[in-house]
């Protein structure tokens, strides 16, 4: 599955921008595949004012929508359930819109996926790699991704068929499909009994024990906590987070480390 292909901006006071939208951001991503509508390789819908100008503009394979959706002052008060039916307000009218633009777009698919959202209550397993056991291929291991407007929960899947064997929280992450490549994107069947989950930035190695039920985080790098993998923790105090940053720009090429630092500034 490609994890982002939709994404949910705002240009106006008490928008819907920020990193609350990565929840539904994902969640529309997963379902525009899964209902075969994933025709472009990237949809920003940008929820804007009075001072700009609505449009469909289409540029390569990638779509821009600007729609005009009246912001509420109390948007930051209102309840999360609220928030997410705004959000799924301006996503879906900004889709007809492309729709408008684009016959292989149905729109009834297009309620279909609104009602799915609203039925589920946005409570979305988004399945993001799957690897099966070589010696018994009735046996596999998954990621899901369950995701939150506060934060992105990882779950490690192990079925047998359709039996689910064991299912275990192994990281709850920053609301953004940033990471989640460099900490995820390989697995490894060790033995029936152990499935090893690494990144493409390999700092940490995960051990999921499927006969214990139990996980276990093995620190690839020279520093007392992998930086990049603790940086990107949704459940993270400032202290900690601020350290986990200085110890990433630390462990990056002294170039990059200091064009990010005067970006900071």
């Amino acid at each position: 599955m490609k994890i982002e292909i939709l994404r949910l901006i705002s240009v106006v006071e008490h928008g819907v921008d920020g990193a609350e939208t990565g929840a539904i951001n994902l969640i529309y991503s997963f379902l525009l595949q899964k209902y075969k509508l994933d025709f472009y390789s990237y949809i920003r819908i940008n929820q804007i004012g009075e001072d700009l100008q609505e449009f469909v503009m289409k540029e390569g394979n990638k779509i821009h929508i600007n729609i005009r959706y009246p912001a509420s002052e109390d948007y930051e008060l209102k309840t999360v359930p609220e928030r997410d039916l705004i959000r799924l307000d301006i996503i879906h009218k900004a889709l007809l819109r492309l729709a408008a633009n684009d016959l292989r777009i149905q729109v009834k698919e297009l309620d279909n996926i609104k009602n799915e959202i609203l039925q589920n209550r946005f409570l979305f397993d988004i399945q993001y790699k799957e690897w099966r056991y070589k010696k018994d291929e009735k046996i596999n291991a998954k990621i899901v991704i369950r995701p939150y407007e506060d934060r992105f929960d990882f779950f490690v899947l192990i079925e047998e068929g359709k039996k689910q064997i064991c299912r275990l929280l192994i990281y709850q992450g920053k609301t953004t499909d940033f990471y989640i490549d460099d900490l995820f994107f390989y697995g490894k069947w060790k033995s029936i009994n152990e499935f090893i989950i690494t990144g493409k930035n390999k700092e940490v190695e995960i051990h999921v024990y499927i006969q214990d039920k139990k996980v276990k985080y093995l620190n690839l790098t020279s520093y007392e906590k992998a930086p990049f993998f603790e940086m990107m923790r949704a459940n993270i105090s400032k202290e900690d987070a601020s350290r986990s940053y200085e110890d990433w720009l630390h462990s990056l090429p002294p170039a990059y480390a200091a064009i990010i630092r005067r970006a900071d500034d």
